[in-house]
C-alpha cells in the first residue's frame, strides 16, 4: 500500500476517502430533512418565524455540527475503518453485505440516530465549551478579561442549547417512537420485513449457481493447475436483481402513495410461506451439507457460518413465527447487530493516523 509514481493515491485509499466525505455529506442532508417530515416542532418562542428558524434550521444545524465534527476529528480512523470492512468482508458475498447494509440503515435512520443525536450533541457540547473555557477564561489564548468573560458566556451557551434541543426533541420523537412502532405492527411492518424476506430469498436461490462456478473451478484447477471457467458475477447479480423484483411483486401488497396506489404489488406472502421459503430453507442446509461434507472453505457462495444462520433464521422466522412481532423484530434487529459488530470491531482495530 502506497503512493503511485507521480504521488497518486491508490484507488482504495481514495475510495476511503470519498467514504468518509460521503459521509459528511450525508449527515447535514439527513437531520434537515429528518426536521421537515417530522410532524412536531420545538417552538421556544412563540413567534411563528423564529421558531421556523429554530426548528427547521438551527436544531438540524446543531444534531449536524456534532456528526461532522465527530468524522472530521476521527476522518483517518474512520477511512481507515472502511479499508479494513472492506479486507475483512469479502469473504462474504456483495449480495450479502447489501442485505446486512439495508437493514442496518433501516435500523440506524429510524430508531438509532434520531434518539442518541440529542445526547451525542449535549456530550460535544460539554467537550467543546470545556475546550473554550480552558483556552480562553484560564488564559491560554491571551486574551483580555472582558473577551475571556465573553468566551465564557459563549461556552456556557454551547451546553445550554444542545441540552435544551435533547430535553425537547427526544421526548416529542419518542411519541413519534410509538406510532411507528404501532404502525411497524401493523401495515409498514409488513412491507418492511417483505423486503428483507424477498431479498433473503433471492440470495439463497441464486448461492447455488455461484457454487456451481465454484466446484467447476476446482476442477479445473485439480486437473488441468489452472482455472479457465470464469464465474458470470455480473449475469449472477442480474439474474438475482430481477428474482427479487418479481418476489417483491408477489410478496407485498398494494402500497399507497402521494401519487396514487401501488396496485401492482399482488399481497401473497401465502406463497413464500407455503412454498419459496421452503425451497429456499432447502437450499440453504443442502448446501450447508455439501461445504462440511467436501470441507469447503470458500466462502463465496453463502458466507460464513454466521450469515447462514442469519438466513437460516430469516426463513425460519417467516415459516413458524412470521405473526410474533417480537421474534420477527429480534431477527431483524439481529442482523444489524452482526453489521454493527463488525464495523465497531474494526473501528477498533482501525489506526488514528493517515495511511496510504
Amino acid at each position: 500500500m502506497g503512493l503511485k509514481a507521480g504521488g497518486w493515491m491508490s484507488p482504495d485509499w481514495l475510495m476511503t476517502r470519498v467514504v468518509v466525505v460521503a459521509m459528511a455529506l450525508a449527515a447535514p442532508a439527513y437531520f434537515f430533512a429528518l426536521m421537515f417530515l417530522l410532524p412536531f416542532q420545538i417552538t421556544p418562542f412563540g413567534d411563528a418565524f423564529l421558531d421556523w428558524l429554530f426548528n427547521y434550521l438551527l436544531v438540524p444545524s446543531v444534531f449536524s455540527t456534532t456528526w461532522v465534527a465527530l468524522i472530521y476529528l476521527n476522518r483517518y480512523r474512520l477511512a481507515n475503518t472502511v479499508h479494513l470492512m472492506r479486507e475483512t468482508t469479502t469473504s462474504v458475498p456483495l449480495r450479502w453485505r447489501v442485505f446486512y447494509g439495508i437493514n442496518a440503515a433501516f435500523v440506524m435512520v429510524f430508531f438509532v440516530l434520531p434518539v442518541t443525536t440529542a445526547p451525542v450533541a449535549v456530550i460535544g457540547g460539554l467537550a467543546l465549551a470545556g475546550t473554550v473555557f480552558y483556552r480562553t477564561a484560564v488564559g491560554k489564548l491571551g486574551l483580555g478579561r472582558l473577551a475571556a468573560a465573553a468566551t465564557v458566556l459563549v461556552a456556557i451557551a454551547l451546553c445550554i442549547l444542545p441540552a435544551y434541543i435533547m430535553l425537547a426533541f427526544i421526548p416529542r420523537y419518542l411519541e413519534i417512537w410509538n406510532v411507528m412502532l404501532s404502525s411497524w405492527s401493523s401495515f409498514w411492518f409488513g412491507v418492511v420485513y417483505g423486503v428483507a424476506q424477498c431479498l433473503v430469498n433471492a440470495l439463497s436461490l441464486g448461492a447455488p449457481i455461484h457454487f456451481l462456478y465454484y466446484g467447476a473451478q476446482q476442477y479445473e484447477k485439480g486437473v488441468y493447475g489452472d482455472i479457465f471457467t470464469e464465474t458470470p458475477t455480473t449475469r449472477i447479480r442480474l439474474a438475482e436483481g430481477i428474482l427479487f423484483l418479481i418476489f417483491l411483486i408477489l410478496y407485498l401488497p398494494p402500497i399507497p402513495t402521494p401519487l396514487g396506489e401501488m396496485w401492482w404489488f399482488m399481497n401473497m406472502p401465502w406463497l413464500f410461506t407455503t412454498y419459496i421459503n421452503w425451497v429456499s430453507l432447502a437450499v440453504v442446509v443442502i448446501m450447508l451439507i455439501i461445504r462440511r461434507v467436501l470441507g469447503v472453505k470458500d466462502k463465496s457462495t453463502m458466507g460464513g457460518a454466521a450469515n447462514i444462520a442469519i438466513v437460516a433464521m430469516f426463513l425460519l422466522v417467516e415459516i413458524f413465527f412470521k405473526t410474533n412481532l417480537l421474534v420477527v423484530t429480534l431477527v431483524i434487529w439481529l442482523a444489524f447487530g452482526v453489521f454493527a459488530a463488525v464495523v465497531a470491531a474494526n473501528f477498533m482495530r482501525a489506526s488514528s493516523r493517515e495511511m496510504y
